[in-house]
């Protein structure tokens, strides 16, 4: 009973949070989901606290990632480009673009399937163009379909030039993932990696194994974490959901440029749940997105 959706990784994910750096003056791109492989946030200033609402002074983003030498890749391009996105550091890599499958139940819960090869193929050239791109006050976000080599020559990158480095866990690989700032995961990601069912076990044990850091989203029952050593909890705002598709990518992109900004992470983390809650209300992953009016709203209520 449940229905297919084609879903790519750079116009899909990279739109879903589009619309909320454009709550939050002053901006000039989009800040990225979970499926760009390399994300590289350029501060220039890092947020100030204004009117009761983080004021964002990112003027700069570097979007890392590739496609195929195909007709598809060439069209996501384009879809990225009319979106607002930087595509200039997008490689063409001489193999078929990623694309992925998404089940989506009855329950509105979904299964994604993936292929990874252009995301496999990012190697030493992108590795040196992000280091040689990093400057003071820059933060990070990686993903989990590069491969172990190059997660870890990046990481290497942000530690050398002194940033704070995000890690989105997603799609879960076997690798450990590295040292860093924030590891954004979901329930079974935190359970995978940690070896532990119990979620506040499984924070405890990805903090001690190099994540300073931790958020676990939870669904329906919200998201808890870890954060200066201290625990916190948001809880999800209860809707009628249609389509989870893409949840996680809103979720993940709105905490890292929140946190980025200078928010704090649980305020961050709440205003991200109330994002994706609204987000799986719709059908679809790049139209679902909130637009910027509504996650203005989401971070004026005071509920």
């Amino acid at each position: 009973r449940g229905r297919h959706l084609a879903r790519f990784p750079v116009g899909v994910a990279a739109r879903l949070v589009a619309p909320f750096l454009a709550a939050l003056e002053p901006f000039d791109f989009p800040f990225l989901g979970r499926d760009p492989f390399v994300v590289l946030l350029a501060a220039h200033g890092i947020g100030q606290r204004r009117e009761g609402r983080v004021q964002l002074r990112c003027r700069h983003v570097r979007f890392f990632s590739a496609v195929g030498q195909d007709a598809e890749g060439s069209r996501l391009i384009d879809r990225a480009t009319t979106a607002g996105l930087p595509v200039a550091d997008i490689a063409r890599m001489d193999t078929a673009t990623d694309m992925s499958v998404v089940l989506v139940a009855a329950s509105a819960e979904n299964i994604v399937a993936s292929c990874v090869d252009c995301a496999r193929a990012i190697g030493d050239e992108t590795a040196g163009a992000v280091a040689r791109a990093l400057r003071p006050g820059d933060a990070m976000l990686l993903q989990g379909n590069l491969t172990k080599a190059a997660t870890e020559a990046l990481a290497a990158s942000a530690r050398k030039a002194g940033i704070r480095l995000a890690v989105n866990a997603s799609p879960l690989d076997s690798s450990a993932f590295p040292s860093c700032d924030l590891l954004v995961v979901n329930r079974g990601e935190a359970q995978s990696l940690s070896g532990n069912s119990d979620i506040e076990a499984a924070i405890d044990t990805l903090h001690a194994r190099g994540a300073r850091d931790v958020v676990v989203t939870l669904g329906a029952e919200g998201a808890v974490g870890l954060c200066g050593g201290k625990r916190f909890r948001r809880e999800a705002i209860q809707v009628k959901a249609v389509d989870t598709s893409g949840a996680g990518d809103i979720f993940c992109g709105v905490v890292v440029a929140l946190w980025h900004a200078g928010a704090p992470l649980p305020e961050a983390v709440g205003v991200a749940a109330g994002a994706a809650a609204l987000a799986v209300t719709r059908p679809g992953t790049f139209d679902s997105c909130p637009t910027r009016d509504e996650i203005q709203a989401i971070m004026l209520r005071k509920d």
